[in-house]
């Protein structure tokens, strides 16, 4: 609320930084600062100096950085009983400048006037992620189709018309190629009235949607993969990993290859959900995640190390219910899967809760794949919204169809290319030859081996190889890259 010169002049300012405002008390002030919209509750509004981050989006815990996020967050906020507006329709993330406004309490102060909001407005277009011929979208959906009676999602018939409305919206909107979906329900009548949504958006017969295999419908949920059967086709089949029946894994992780029709370049997508938290924070439900993220990485690594898709381009996408420094997500990076949203939107976020934002939704690519990886970013169509835009208000609109932003990927596959001079006389201690359609590996120590033909396609990838061979399915010049080193091969 912008004030004029007399109003400034009258009141005391304060500049907010997280501290007692006790000296204030029933006094009116003015906050002579930007303050941004946290959260909101009722008429109540939660506004800092700063959209504040969780701890563990900064640091590890027990980390110096962490602790001074966590004293930070605790600190930070400022509680605002507002008179004259519902405080649970305004958008998260919205500014107040120049707040007017009476101190109750040391942190608690109240609004009297209207308010002017400024960065408001809900994005209607996905983000730019670069030069992509490509685009992934994943999601989480919380959709309950046929059976949406005593479940998490809609609570009736007309909430599952609305809900169904605002999800072929959004997803439409984003225009993807590739949906990789976490929490669509078991069966096939929810991926049926999905694909059968968007086709009769766009084209006919545009999507399809991988047959998993699963067609009993229950009240649980799981992973699913829609994609246009004009830019892809899936490429073998492995489905769901684990036969388990622990709720930890089953129908929450599936692996799908697919093969680009314009290039015939090929990729591996893993589409997760991992175990959630209980809201006592990450550590009471961190073994959980900790046993996804094993066996996803041991299942992977023992695929590719058999070469079993002829490919090493693995990119690991879903709400993996880990803020960016939690232990499953070190455990990807310490196996050099690299996280994308670090590298492209590293102050982004997909979720809102205890008014700080974090990403409970990944991307991660193998060291292949990140170099044909053009953008990765959130889509603010969710988090940010406020709760009356949700389909249990009747709201219409494509925002607040999850409580989960989408994540959106830009893919050019097989645009990586290695120069054959790339380190060719590199005094390196890892020996590489030939011996008749093998190339053989003797590095000093355990390293990723990947090997590409004159195109830049990868040809075979072994996972911290040791030593020993590798076989090639054809004679001709090969380009071998073992860690840090790249080596021109000719196989005879």
């Amino acid at each position: 609320m912008l004030l004029s010169g007399l109003a400034f002049a009258q009141y005391p300012q304060v500049v907010f930084s997280g501290q007692d405002l006790a000296e204030y008390m029933d006094e009116t002030v003015v906050f002579a600062q930007t303050l941004y919209v946290c959260g909101h509750s009722g008429r109540t509004l939660f506004l800092s100096y700063e959209r504040m981050r969780s701890p563990e989006e900064v640091a590890p815990v027990g980390t110096t950085e962490f602790t001074a996020q966590q004293l930070k967050c605790e600190s930070g906020f400022l509680t605002a009983y507002c008179y004259h507006i519902f405080a649970d329709t305004v958008r998260l993330g919205s500014t107040i400048t120049n707040l007017q406004a009476y101190v109750t309490d040391s942190q608690n102060i109240t609004i009297y006037g209207n308010l002017n909001f400024g960065n408001s407005q809900a994005p209607t277009d996905h983000p730019d992620v670069g030069n992509a011929r490509l685009l992934l979208c994943a999601s989480n959906l919380q959709y309950y189709c046929p059976i949406w009676q005593n479940t998490y999602g809609a609570g009736s018939d007309e909430e599952f018309r609305v809900q169904n409305l605002k999800i072929l919206k959004g997803l439409s909107n984003i225009n993807a190629d590739l949906y990789a979906l976490e929490e669509v329900q078991e069966g096939t009548a929810g991926l049926d009235s999905l694909v059968n949504g968007l086709n009769a958006r766009t084209a006919p017969g545009r999507y399809a949607y991988i047959a998993d295999g699963n067609t009993t419908t229950s009240t649980y949920t799981k992973v699913a993969l829609i994609y246009r059967t004009d830019k892809l086709a899936p490429y073998l089949s492995i489905g769901f990993p684990y036969t388990y029946t622990s709720s930890v894994y089953r129908k929450r992780e599936y692996v799908q290859a697919f093969t680009e029709l314009a290039t015939n370049e090929r990729f591996i997508l893993s589409v997760n959900h991992f175990k959630a938290k209980d809201g006592t924070g990450s550590a009471s439900t961190n073994a959980a995640r900790m046993a996804n993220v094993q066996q996803l990485v041991n299942f992977l690594t023992t695929h590719l190390n058999s070469n079993y898709y002829n490919d090493a381009d693995v990119l690991i996408v879903g709400d993996l219910n880990c803020n960016s420094y939690e232990e499953p997500l070190l455990y990807l990076e310490n196996h050099n899967y690299q996280d994308q949203l670090k590298v492209y939107s590293p102050d982004g976020y997909s979720y809102v809760y205890d008014n700080q934002v974090s990403y409970l939704d990944h991307v991660f690519a193998s060291p292949s794949m990140a170099a044909q990886v053009t953008g990765a970013a959130p889509y603010h169509l969710n988090a940010d919204a406020s709760y009356r835009q949700g389909y249990y208000y009747g709201d219409t609109t494509m925002y607040r169809y999850s409580d989960h932003d989408p994540i959106v990927v830009g893919l050019k596959l097989g645009s990586s290319q290695i120069s054959i001079l790339d380190n060719e006389n590199s005094d390196n201690e890892i020996v590489i030859y030939a011996v008749g359609k093998n190339i053989v590996i003797r590095p000093e120590q355990a390293t990723d081996v990947i090997v590409y033909d004159l195109l830049g396609r990868t040809v075979a990838f072994r996972s911290q190889l040791q030593q020993g061979y590798i076989p090639m399915p054809t004679a001709g010049l090969y380009l071998v890259r073992a860690g840090n080193q790249v080596k021109k091969i000719v196989v005879e």
